[in-house]
């Protein structure tokens, strides 16, 4: 990951050359500036650039795991749920977008995915979940599932049609549910929270022609209140194909990780959850 932020970095940098912003002041130079706005707000009700929809779809390779501090960070348990309870690394899932551009510089988002993985597995060792064991060559069922429901707002920092850099501000809603159950020594134990974590961030667009873009974001946030402690970061690059101007083909590297520590139960839990991976998406603007 970090060998392809620097790849993006490198590539802006090599792209800043050729960018000439304020390339259209000459045009304004006789008009105030609250008609150089006008100006600008008409220019943009004309363009099919307000509203984007789009879907995607990513081929993603996951890594999680549960620790329960049992007794006082005296006595703790750690489990990873592809390693030890066997759940599938790989998963294709969709992603749902919609953006709304409500003035040049400003606009709202929301995001959506979901990933629900469930699988049977016969343990190797005595595994501790929860308050729970399961003894080792148990025959057990466990399942790890995610919605994340994302909303925002994007600001521009800088206008010019070769390029484009602005900042973000979102809440990331998940819902987290994670279990084991079977039927030896009737086992059906089970972790459930609803974690919104903000997050802030950096959104970097340039032209290479005039059908090819190539952008990317990250983002990072830290939280700790009370009980509750979270760490999130997002990272992606894409590179954009636009055979019309409302239709768009994509092709990307995503990558997410959050870890939230929260109560349940009595005992403390903490969710280290990770995917990373390619991702192919369509997207319509008009």
């Amino acid at each position: 990951m970090e060998k392809i932020f620097i790849v993006l970095i490198f590539l802006l940098i090599q792209a800043l050359p050729s960018i000439s912003f304020g390339q259209n002041h000459h045009k304004h130079d006789s008009l105030t500036h609250k008609q150089i706005q006008k100006l600008k707000r008409e220019e943009f009700r004309k363009t099919n650039e307000r509203y984007f929809f789009k879907l995607g779809a990513v081929n993603a390779r996951l890594h999680t795991e549960v620790e329960f501090d049992l007794v006082d960070d005296l006595l703790t348990a750690k489990v990873g749920l592809e390693d030890n309870l066997g759940l599938p690394v790989k998963r294709a899932f969709f992603t749902a977008a919609f953006i709304h551009r409500f003035t040049p510089t400003s606009g709202i988002y929301a995001n959506y995915y979901g990933i629900n993985r469930a699988e049977n597995h016969v343990t190797e060792r005595d595994i501790i979940f929860q308050s729970d064991t399961i003894p080792a060559g148990t025959s057990s069922r466990a399942y790890f599932n995610t919605q994340v429901i994302s909303t925002g707002y994007l600001l521009s920092l800088t206008q010019d049609p070769n390029a484009f850099l602005g900042a973000y501000f979102n809440l990331y809603l998940m819902w987290l549910k994670t279990g084991v159950s079977s039927d030896v020594g009737s086992i059906d134990t089970e972790v459930s929270y609803a974690a919104p974590l903000p997050n802030f961030g950096i959104v970097a667009m340039f032209k290479l022609y005039s059908w090819l873009y190539l952008d990317g974001n990250v983002g990072f946030f830290s939280l700790k209140v009370n009980h509750f402690d979270g760490t999130l970061f997002d990272f992606s690059v894409r590179l954009n194909y636009k055979p019309t101007k409302w239709l768009g083909l994509s092709v990307s590297y995503q990558e997410f990780d959050i870890r939230v520590g929260f109560p349940y139960e009595s005992i403390y839990t903490t969710v280290d959850y990770n995917f990373r991976g390619p991702a192919f998406g369509v997207s319509f603007s008009f």
